[in-house]
């Protein structure tokens, strides 16, 4: 009922009370010397305390206090004449046994007690009759009885209610975890082919298109980005919800981080009639400490919030700085527009988790519900809180407050400003070349390597490309080429990337001691990074791959004397050297009549995952037919390995649904969840047919693809 603590606390109290009335009683009835023999029932307690500060072990104390308790109540009663008493006072010090709720302990001092008052009946009747009738005694004795079972029936109610709390909150913790595991997977299920769609736009963009190709291009990136907001607000969410977000202070520009917000809010404001209007307080300090994501997110939310719900009028961005000192102040926002307005009834959900307000009616309206919830959650976790206040089809103002501590307390001035954030925001250009770099790039996935292997070769060097920890392993170990950077995917099967950077950093050398690692991780969820960087990786660059991302990754690990310098878009220096790819245009120049072949297969999902690139598709069709992954399946299933198991059949998975081959990657997810639950018999009943199936796909793939090269 209480914790120990508080239940030998009440304990100690009570029984003190008990022998200082007994104390009071024999000062004026016997005189001071009996009064001090009656003072031995303060020795339990004393024992007690004793007992409680030097041992931990708590029924040892509860026994050695209720022995006790029951000893001296029997002697004091004893030389007081109020024996006939006693059975009140171990009735009081039942109720006190019962505060520990432990059935074992109960029924001992329940046998203790009542065998000692059934002896105390025949032994002390004539000490007994002082007070009333044998009978009367014996009335009182079953009287404690029915008490005393009374009580074990509350404490067995207590102790089996206990055990049902206790499952239930296991289950709970099962049910966070579970969940946590689902988001990690989602995370990284989508993410993965988010890689490819997104990383293909980006190349796509920076080819010489017509102008409707360029807005096909333009919308798929525009797309992608707002699928990604989804999922990391949903993620964002759960991490709040376990108490896992994170808040990572440094310093940042506060016009650099205005400007990123405003551009994306403008293009969004794009097709509508309504007029953004910045003011902005010239004093706000130029550089300042907090983190400058989370308060980039709070304000899209908001600003985000105010264009979709204001088809007429303005929105309005007011910030301001109230100074504290010259170390501190707080930044003062408000987001005013003329929308549709708040009713009092949905005022109550606007932070509210999935509490998107007027669903009915705003149906045509992107988003989670969670965009409030999320940045009330982060303004308190940083010491600020928002409010809102709003008249319905009139507007509402949106405010915020936020303490922040200054680097730089010069004006940042952004009006004036402006044209010089403007260019240094601008879309992103290369800043530097690094044709003579050695780096590798580990991932299992052949999208997500192609993917990798375009986007660097446009800093003038093509990355090694390996699609296991053991192939990455052995190069280091043999150490033929030296490294300058090794891209490590976090998902793999037969070795993940935390093991192959383990076994790397194994290696006696000092070269594999110090090479850089920087983890490809499609994984959002808080924790990984630690994991990540715990197995001794240096960095992490998260799926999918954008150019500004990677672009500082390089520039911070390649070495210095290897990055070419690029100003007004020209090198410093020329380069000493470039790579070049000469089976790129072999297969380029490859007729595409292949795809005509590939009955069963959806050419249109596997040419979507390569971005609409038929030869680039035909290259994955290659490296699908090169990696047959039925040995490996079969290997597994014979030893009975549901682990390894579903490891390769996540592989597949990936592998076909990177074709088109639908079909075939849903039957291997469902073999890779049956692999990680350990269903064994599940595995057994399909195995049959998975490998049919995928060797039917792998065995049309590779007839296609020699009657294309014929």
């Amino acid at each position: 009922m209480l914790p120990f603590k508080n239940s030998i606390a009440v304990s100690i109290i009570e029984f003190f009370s008990i022998v200082l009335l007994y104390v009071i009683y024999a000062l004026n009835q016997f005189g001071p010397q009996k009064a001090v023999f009656i003072s031995i029932g303060f020795l339990p307690v004393l024992l007690t305390l004793l007992l409680y500060r030097t041992i931990s072990n708590e029924n040892v104390i509860v026994r050695c206090f209720y022995v006790t308790m029951t000893l001296t109540s029997y002697l004091i009663s004893l030389q007081l004449d109020t024996l006939g008493m006693l059975i009140m006072i171990y009735m009081a010090e039942a109720l006190m046994i019962a505060l520990f709720v432990k059935r074992r302990i109960f029924i001992e001092y329940f046998a203790f007690s009542f065998v000692g008052l059934i002896m105390i009946g025949i032994f002390h009747t004539e000490d007994i009759n002082l007070f009333f009738s044998t009978w009367i005694y014996i009335i009182y004795l079953l009287f404690y009885l029915f008490a005393m079972i009374t009580l074990l029936m509350l404490i067995i109610g207590v102790e089996s209610y206990k055990m049902k709390m206790e499952e239930k909150n296991q289950e709970a913790q099962n049910a966070l975890e579970a969940k946590s595991n689902f988001l990690a997977n989602m995370s990284h299920e989508i993410r993965t082919p988010m890689n490819a769609i997104s990383g293909m736009a980006q190349l796509l963009s920076q080819r010489n298109f017509q102008k409707e190709e360029k807005e096909y291009i333009e919308t798929i990136q525009k797309s992608s980005e707002s699928l990604l907001s989804i999922i990391n607000e949903i993620l964002d969410f759960s991490k709040i919800d376990s108490g896992n977000m994170e808040i990572v202070e440094d310093e940042y520009h506060f016009n650099s981080l205005i400007h990123d917000v405003l551009s994306i809010i403008e293009f969004r404001m794009r097709e509508k009639s309504v007029k953004l209007i910045i003011d902005i307080d010239p004093r706000i300090p130029r550089i300042l400490i907090g983190d400058q994501l989370r308060i980039r997110q709070i304000l899209i939310n908001i600003l985000n919030n105010a264009v979709n719900f204001t088809h007429r009028g303005h929105i309005r961005l007011h910030i301001i700085w109230q100074k504290n000192d010259e170390k501190e102040g707080c930044l003062e926002v408000e987001v005013e527009d003329t929308g549709i307005g708040i009713s009092e009834e949905n005022m109550k959900k606007l932070f509210r988790a999935f509490g998107q307000i007027d669903t009915r009616k705003n149906r045509n309206v992107e988003g989670t519900g969670l965009g409030l919830v999320i940045s009330k959650s982060l303004l308190n976790q940083m010491g600020g809180d928002i409010w809102v206040e709003s008249t319905l089809h009139e507007g509402s103002v949106f405010s915020f407050r936020l303490p922040q501590r200054v680097k730089d307390g010069r004006p940042s001035n952004y009006e004036a400003n402006h044209d010089k954030v403007f260019a240094s925001n601008d879309e992103f250009k290369l800043s530097f070349r690094a044709p003579s770099a050695k780096v590798m790039v580990v991932d299992d996935n052949k999208v997500n390597l192609q993917v990798a292997s375009e986007l660097m070769k446009k800093f003038g060097f093509e990355p090694v490309l390996v699609e296991s920890g053991s192939e990455a392993i052995n190069r280091i170990e043999e150490n033929l080429v030296t490294y300058d950077l090794v891209f490590m995917d976090h998902m793999m099967p037969f070795m993940d990337g935390v093991e192959a950077t383990q076994k790397i950093r194994a290696i006696q050398t000092e070269y594999a001691q110090e090479l850089p690692i920087v983890a490809l991780t499609a994984n959002a969820i808080k924790g990984v990074e630690k994991q990540l960087k715990e197995a001794g990786m240096n960095d992490y660059l998260s799926k999918p791959i954008h150019m500004k991302q990677l672009s500082d990754i390089l520039e911070k690990w390649i070495p210095i004397a290897k990055q070419v310098r690029i100003m007004d878009g020209k090198e410093i220096s020329p380069p000493r050297s470039y790579f070049t790819n000469p089976m790129l245009k072999k297969e380029a120049e490859q007729k595409t009549d292949i795809l005509d072949a590939l009955k069963g297969i959806s050419i249109e999902d596997g040419l979507r995952n390569c971005g609409g690139n038929k030869n680039a598709y035909i290259r994955v069709l290659n490296t699908f037919a090169a990696s047959n992954l039925l040995a490996g399946l079969e290997e597994y299933f014979d030893k009975k390995d549901p682990a390894n198991y579903s490891v390769i059949a996540h592989s597949i998975k990936g592998a076909c649904r990177n074709i088109g081959a639908k079909e075939v990657g849903d039957i291997a997810y469902d073999m890779e969840l049956a692999g990680q639950n350990n269903d064994m018999d599940y595995i057994k009943e399909h195995h049959d047919e998975f490998a049919k199936e995928y060797g039917d796909v792998l065995r049309l793939v590779t007839k296609a693809l020699i009657e294309h090269q014929n």
